[in-house]
């Protein structure tokens, strides 16, 4: 996943085209959770900003888990995590 547009994927692509080679390249990755309000905060309380340290990261299939319940007009999507360098 090198390109700009490959940091983010929408839930309505992915109820679109579940299966396509793009859905599949995310399996695995960590990712933050993004709807209408902003990045869900760890726990999904509250709203924040990508990359901060109050963002929730979580598996791509658990964070999908967690917003399979909305509707088109919460927008969700998922941002590709930074992975943190030591």
């Amino acid at each position: 996943m090198g390109k700009a547009s490959d940091t983010c994927i929408t839930q309505k692509y992915l109820r679109r085209w579940p299966t396509s080679k793009r859905a599949r390249s995310w399996a695995g990755r960590m990712v933050h959770i993004r709807t209408e309000n902003g990045v869900w905060r760890t726990g999904g309380s509250g709203y924040t900003y990508p990359h901060t340290p109050e963002a929730w990261v979580l598996p791509f299939e658990e964070a999908q888990r967690q917003v399979n319940h909305c509707g088109p007009e919460k927008q969700a999507s998922f941002i590709l995590a930074k992975e943190l360098t030591p």
